[in-house]
């Protein structure tokens, strides 16, 4: 479960995306040419014209997908999951299997009617043997041409009294705190430390609970590691090289580790305002 909601990039732009269905839909006529699977060759006219057309079946679907992909994005704060890229495949590959069937069936096979069982029967024949061949290489386009965004700093943040709370797999974890009030938290096995801002100083509480579960309760909270937790509103530098880097925060002397894919988005996030990363 924790690597099903393991933050990764995300393909936003829509130009990456018709990009990358072309490519496939590029590659999926080849292969039809290729390796022949229907095995009629010779049995109707202009093929080639006709197998280019399973080129369609696979850019219509994705471009179809990407805006409910982008809303979805969009509500998780622009933030991506191993889960939201999985079912993306399982949904996408759907609707690529049901086009590529209703496409075969109406300029090629020529029946006079199909049924529920033709469907499954094309999938498992026609359309399931594709996916180990086709799926890597779409994953591989998506991380490619994807990024982790890190939004930029909003002072309206600071003037906002919500109220969130934290709670732990324990009845007795609930901690209610201003938004603006997290400052970062540190996973330890199966416990998470929760840092925040009183009157007092910074206080403590820690959780029995997953990183990524703490961070669905937390907004502000931005990954940097995949055993911290940050709220940028409290970022002051980035230090290190490109072996080693650490930020730092105002309400802290403890220095966190910075992941180079997390570094990434920083730095472009960094460029954006008044702060800068180190090379």
């Amino acid at each position: 479960m924790i690597a099903l909601n393991k933050t990764i990039a995300y393909t936003k732009n829509w130009k990456h995306t018709f990009l990358i269905a072309l490519i496939l839909g590029a590659l999926i006529p080849v292969l039809l040419m290729t390796l022949e699977p229907f095995d009629n060759s010779n049995n109707f006219s202009f093929k080639y014209l006709i197998l280019s057309g399973y080129a369609l079946c696979i850019i219509i679907p994705i471009v179809l997908v990407h805006p409910i992909e982008n809303y979805v994005y969009k509500i998780q704060t622009k933030r991506w999951f191993v889960i939201n890229e999985s079912l993306y495949i399982i949904v996408t590959l759907i609707l690529i299997f049901l086009f590529s069937f209703f496409y075969h069936f109406y300029l090629i096979s020529g029946l006079p009617s199909f049924t529920s069982e033709a469907i499954w029967d094309f999938i498992k024949s026609f359309g399931v043997p594709f996916i180990p061949i086709v799926v890597p290489l779409w994953l591989y386009l998506r991380s490619k041409y994807g990024s982790i965004e890190v939004p930029l700093y909003d002072k309206e943040n600071t003037k906002r009294n919500k109220t969130i709370t934290i709670i732990g797999n324990n009845k007795s974890e609930t901690l209610t705190i201003f938004e603006a009030d997290f400052i970062f938290a540190k996973a330890q096995q199966n416990y998470v430390d929760v840092y925040y801002k009183t009157e007092n100083g910074m206080q403590q509480e820690t959780f029995r609970n997953t990183l990524s579960n703490i961070m669905k309760q937390l907004p502000e909270a931005w990954q940097v590691h995949r055993s911290y937790l940050v709220n940028l509103d409290y970022l002051e530098s980035v230090e290190g090289n490109t072996r080693k880097r650490f930020i730092r925060i105002s309400a802290t002397e403890e220095t966190i580790p910075i992941s180079q894919v997390y570094y990434k988005a920083l730095n472009k996030r960094l460029s954006n305002s008044s702060l800068s990363c180190q090379n």
